[in-house]
């Protein structure tokens, strides 16, 4: 038995070295790159990820929550945030700010310039504004951009509580717009959820490519 733990010991030292000697050996661009690119990412719950991790994303932005995080092994963290617990904020889709951690909970940091030319992750379409919501009492909410409008929603919710009751619906039809390689930004109309919802999964699962080049519709 002394053994098996003394060799168990030893793996779990040689794991925790070699991942902290491949992040040591890319830069914070690199590594993002490839835990973007990365093809065997797993789902990890909130309390498997790093304390570090954890403190830096509540000191950062202290009002959004967590939608997804995901473990590129070996590599590091990406973790997806939404701005509500209670319901789905379709202007999420939008967002183009995940945060990204190494395997040791270290925040990675994205320079300005990218020296390979390669582009983050990001949203690969944005929203037409203005855009507006029906909130439960019948009144609206409208903006001109995501922040406009969440913090009216904000303050709603400070007022009238949050509950799924009270969750706000989507004015249809919208419009977004995509910008393709050769800089051509194209719109497209929006009718149902449903459309919109399945376009943000098919660009989330583009990974690293260069976004705005959805072909379909």
């Amino acid at each position: 038995m002394k053994n098996l733990t003394f060799i168990l010991t030893l793996f779990i030292m040689a794991f925790t070295i070699s991942c902290e000697n491949m992040d040591q050996e890319m830069s914070d661009d690199e590594l993002i790159q490839a835990i973007i690119e990365s093809e065997n990412r797993i789902s990890v719950a909130k309390n498997d990820l790093p304390k570090s991790a954890i403190a830096s994303i509540n000191f950062d932005m202290p009002n959004d929550i967590i939608r997804l995080a995901e473990l590129a092994p070996e590599l590091g963290y990406e973790i997806e945030l939404k701005s509500w617990d209670f319901f789905d904020f379709e202007l999420d889709y939008e967002r183009d700010d995940n945060k990204y951690f190494a395997t040791n909970g270290r925040k990675l940091e994205s320079s300005k310039g990218n020296k390979d030319g390669k582009k983050k992750r990001g949203a690969c379409f944005k929203f037409v504004y203005p855009i507006s919501y029906t909130m439960s009492d019948n009144s609206t909410i409208s903006g001109d951009s995501r922040k406009e409008i969440h913090t009216q929603m904000k303050a709603y919710f400070d007022k009238h509580g949050k509950s799924r009751e009270n969750k706000p619906t989507l004015n249809l039809p919208v419009q977004i717009m995509t910008i393709a390689k050769d800089k051509t930004v194209s719109t497209k109309d929006i009718l149902t959820l449903e459309d919109l919802r399945s376009l943000w999964q098919y660009c989330k699962g583009r990974k690293g490519d260069d976004k705005g080049d959805d072909k379909r519709g």
